[in-house]
C-alpha cells in the first residue's frame, strides 16, 4: 500500500453544524434513515448499515444465498484475515506461504485462508501467537473467533498512513484493559480509527460480529493513501484549512467556504466516499475556486460535472445541490451496483438532486471499476494524469485528531 493534468475548469478552456440553507435536504431525505437496506436483515436504520453496503459494493464482505447478512454472527480470525486484504487492497498471490503451523494448505485455485493469512504476516499486520512446542512454528488459531481487541490491533498496524501518538493524559475508553491490546487500542481511538462505532460501548474481549467489523474496517479504509471509500476522518475544518494554507483567499463560490467545506463532509458520509478525495477533486477542478475556464461560479458545478471541450457542463440551483451531483456521479464510478439511496438517480431538473450524467448502458449502470484516486485518471476525464494531479491535492489534507 505505497502512496502512489490541468482541471476541466482551468486554462485548457479559458454554532450550528449545518447552515441554514441545507436544512431542507437534510431533513428531508438525508442519512442513513432514507437509504434501502441491501440485505433483508439489515435495516435502514441499523448503525452499521452504510459501511455495510459500502464494504459488499466493494466485494470486502458477501451476503449469504438467502439474501441475508447476518450481521450478529461472529467473525473468525481468517475470515478477518481476508477481509483485511480486500478492504486495504493487499496484493496476495499462491507465492504468499502462511508461516503458521495450524494454517492448512487451500492448494491451487484458492486463496483462502493460507494466502490471504500469508499476506496479513506479510505486511506485519499479524504475528501470531507462540506455540507451547519449543522450536515449532508459530500458531495463528484461524478458526477462533476474532475479539473487538484483536480487530482493533491488527486494523491499526495495517493502517495505511502513520498514526499520531496521543500526549500521554489521553486515555482512551477502554483504558488499559490489557498490555498488549492496550496501548493499540488507544491509539485508534485518538486518530479517528473508532469513530461512530457502536463496538466501543462493548467489551474488548467481545467475539467481532460481522456487523462490527465491517464498520472498523470502513473507518480504517479512510487512511488508504490512494481510497475513496471509507469514513474521512479529519472534520470540515481541516478542508478549509488545506484550502488556506495555500494562501486562497478570493475563491468565487456562492456560498462560504467554511459552509461548502461542512456539504462535502455531510454528504461524504452520506455516499460512503470519502470527503477528503472528493474536496481534492472539487479543488483540482475550481482551481481553488477560481475557475477561469468554461464553467461559471454561479452554475455551482464544483465537479466539471459534463463540461467537455467547450461545453460548460451542468447547472445546480444551489451549492448543495451542486456537492450531491458530485458525489452522486462518483457514486457511479466508486459502485459496481451503485448505492440503495434516493439520490443515486438520473436528474436533469437542476433544482432535484440527484445525477444530471447518470449513466445506464445495456440497461445496467455504468461501472467505473474506480477504488483508487488513481483511477479516476482515464475514466472521470481522459488524461492518465488527472487522478495523480487530485491525489496530490488528497495527500495534503491533514485529518484533526484527538478524537
Amino acid at each position: 500500500m505505497s502512496a502512489r493534468i490541468a482541471g476541466r475548469l482551468l486554462g485548457r478552456r479559458s454554532g450550528a453544524w449545518l447552515p441554514a440553507l441545507v436544512l431542507g435536504f437534510v431533513l428531508g431525505l438525508s442519512g442513513s434513515a432514507a437509504q434501502a437496506a441491501s440485505f433483508e436483515d439489515v435495516p435502514a436504520s441499523h448503525p452499521n448499515q452504510l459501511a455495510i453496503e459500502v464494504m459488499a459494493q466493494l466485494g470486502v464482505v458477501s451476503g449469504f444465498s438467502d439474501g441475508s447478512f447476518r450481521p450478529d454472527t461472529p467473525v473468525t480470525r481468517q475470515q478477518f484475515a481476508k477481509m483485511m486484504v480486500l478492504a486495504l487492497r493487499i496484493s496476495v498471490s499462491e507465492s504468499d506461504v502462511s508461516p503458521f503451523a495450524d494454517v492448512p494448505s487451500s492448494g491451487p485455485g484458492s486463496l483462502f485462508p493460507d494466502n490471504y493469512v500469508a499476506a496479513v504476516a506479510r505486511e506485519g499486520i499479524t504475528t501470531g501467537t507462540t506455540s507451547s512446542v519449543p522450536g515449532a512454528k508459530p500458531l495463528f488459531k484461524p478458526g477462533d473467533r476474532i475479539t473487538l481487541a484483536q480487530v482493533v490491533t491488527m486494523m491499526t498496524r495495517g493502517s495505511g498512513r502513520p498514526l499520531v501518538q496521543p500526549p500521554a493524559k489521553y486515555r482512551s475508553v477502554w483504558g488499559d484493559f490489557d498490555v498488549s491490546h492496550g496501548p493499540t487500542a488507544r491509539l485508534a481511538q485518538y486518530n479517528g480509527l473508532l469513530r461512530y462505532t457502536p463496538a466501543l460501548s462493548a467489551s474488548p474481549w467481545k467475539a467481532a460480529t460481522r456487523a462490527e467489523t465491517a464498520a472498523l474496517l470502513y473507518n480504517l479504509m479512510g487512511t488508504d493513501p490512494e481510497g475513496l471509500n471509507g469514513l474521512f476522518l479529519g472534520s470540515s475544518a481541516d478542508l478549509v484549512e488545506y484550502f488556506r494554507k495555500r494562501g486562497r483567499t478570493s475563491e468565487k463560490f456562492t456560498i462560504p467556504l467554511a459552509d461548502l467545506a461542512k456539504l462535502y463532509v455531510l454528504y461524504g458520509r452520506r455516499f460512503g466516499i470519502r470527503a477528503d478525495t472528493a474536496w481534492a477533486q472539487m479543488v483540482h477542478e475550481t482551481g481553488f475556486g477560481e475557475y477561469g475556464g468554461d464553467v461559471l461560479p454561479d452554475q455551482n458545478n464544483m465537479a466539471g460535472i459534463g463540461a467537455t471541450g467547450g461545453v460548460p457542463g451542468n447547472s445546480f440551483a444551489t451549492a448543495e445541490l451542486g456537492v450531491i451531483a458530485h458525489y452522486a456521479h462518483l457514486a457511479w464510478y466508486v459502485y459496481p451496483d451503485h448505492l440503495d439511496d434516493p439520490y443515486c438517480v438520473a436528474s436533469s431538473d437542476p433544482a432535484v438532486p440527484g445525477d444530471p450524467r447518470h449513466f445506464v448502458i445495456d440497461g445496467r449502470p455504468h461501472r467505473g471499476n474506480v477504488r483508487t484516486v488513481l483511477d479516476l485518471g482515464g475514466k472521470w476525464a481522459p488524461s492518465g494524469e488527472y487522478g495523480t494531479a487530485v491525489l496530490r491535492h488528497a495527500q495534503g489534507i491533514v485529518p484533526t485528531v484527538g478524537w
